[in-house]
């Protein structure tokens, strides 16, 4: 079974006829139960860009109406996004991911300039010449 997509406009003006305090809440069960209604799921998921929305203005004060998209995948669990909201999400997970190339590409870089170095880097034995006790030691660790 293939994946079922659509974008509502949920009508939340119902959660105003709630206790102030409880309305945004109310809200929230009025999205999940019309995701579970209009795609026939068994699950519903809300995102957290749907719930940051419904609460941006407190939780005496939810939107009238938020535009949605639903998703309902095979496991019959339907998930409510934001219109736009994945998108953003798929930009920002790029970003991050370019970020952590270029970090590993310094990474890599500073490892090689520190396997450079040693060998610019004079030896020790022509300190151990110039200074007969530190010679003696060295012969002696091993």
């Amino acid at each position: 079974m293939a994946t079922l997509e659509r974008i509502y406009t949920i009508p939340l003006s119902d959660a105003y006829g709630h206790v102030r305090t409880k309305r945004a809440k109310r809200a929230v069960k009025l999205v999940r139960e019309f995701a579970l209604r209009h795609m026939k799921a068994k699950e519903a998921k809300i995102s957290e860009g749907v719930n940051s929305r419904i609460f941006r203005d407190g939780m005496q004060k939810p939107p009238r109406r938020i535009k949605v998209r639903i998703v309902k995948g095979e496991d019959q669990i339907a998930k409510v996004w934001l219109v736009g909201e994945e998108e953003k999400l798929r930009e920002a997970a790029k970003k991050e991911e370019e970020k952590k190339q270029a970090a590993e590409k310094k990474a890599e870089e500073k490892k090689k300039e520190k396997r450079e170095e040693p060998s610019a880097k004079p030896s020790a034995e022509p300190q151990a010449a110039k200074n007969p006790a530190a010679s003696q030691a060295a012969e002696k660790k091993p």
